[in-house]
């Protein structure tokens, strides 16, 4: 499942990197306000693009935007659970994975998390509400924390 068109994607995929940031925080602004709102459908688009956009950023470098796409990654993919859309949140799970993997692990600079442990963090759901508090500028997790099951199935 990917959020952006091919028109779009290249026309993002030629941004500078500070370009694709501010975009990045553009829609994520845009999910928080549509999270607020409970329209969860704008919220998959705005969380859906951002992510679609950090995967673009980190073709092109790889040691860049892992925080960003794994903070998109899990807002949409619990946005699209709660919908009941299981299939497209484990298919955005695995494409963040691919993501993240898919070059040298990335260490962490200061005030910024490693690729590993982003990885780490995307797997594991009772990590969510504290990386958002730590990287986010939002106010509260907009996602009940379930204590029962995994944030994803892993097939």
């Amino acid at each position: 499942m990917k959020f952006l068109c091919p028109r779009h994607r290249r026309m993002f995929a030629s941004l500078s990197l500070n370009e694709k940031n501010d975009l990045w925080l553009l829609w994520m602004e845009y999910a928080f306000t549509f999270s607020e709102n409970q329209d969860s459908d704008k919220l998959v688009a705005a969380t859906g693009s951002a992510f679609d956009l950090a995967c673009l950023a980190r073709k092109h470098h790889p040691d860049c935007m892992q925080v960003e796409l794994t903070l998109a990654a899990i807002l949409v993919c619990r946005a699209l659970r709660d919908r009941g859309d299981i299939s497209a949140a484990e298919h955005v799970l695995f494409r963040a994975l691919d993501s993240l993997q898919s070059s040298e692990p990335c260490p962490g600079i200061t005030g910024r998390c490693s690729t590993d442990e982003c990885l780490e963090v995307l797997l594991d759901h009772r990590r969510h509400s504290e990386f958002f508090a730590e990287y986010l500028n939002w106010p509260s997790f907009p996602f009940t924390t379930p204590t029962t099951r995994p944030a994803m199935a892993m097939h």
